[in-house]
């Protein structure tokens, strides 16, 4: 049972956009308006500029990783490929 809530729990993490939420804060532009519209660290760094492209990079890289870390810690490998 637990396992269900890991899996929920990191799909909820992975699910957070993390890009848009930097562009909207940082410059106050809706990122799926500019550039090629994608919600990702590449269009962040092009239309934002190079500081919020790092930390939204770092944003979506700590999401995967606390994803990793909670399936890890909660089960085993086959925990960590599900949440994945």
């Amino acid at each position: 049972m637990i396992d269900f809530f890991v899996v929920a729990a990191c799909y909820l993490i992975g699910s957070i956009p993390v890009s848009y939420l930097v562009a909207r804060y940082w410059k106050g532009i809706d990122i799926r308006r500019c550039g090629s519209g994608n919600v990702g660290a590449t269009n962040v760094w092009r239309s934002a500029g190079p500081a919020p492209g790092l930390v939204a990079l770092a944003g979506d890289m700590g999401k995967g990783a606390l994803a990793v870390i909670l399936a890890r810690h909660f089960g085993g490998p086959s925990l960590v490929v599900f949440s994945g």
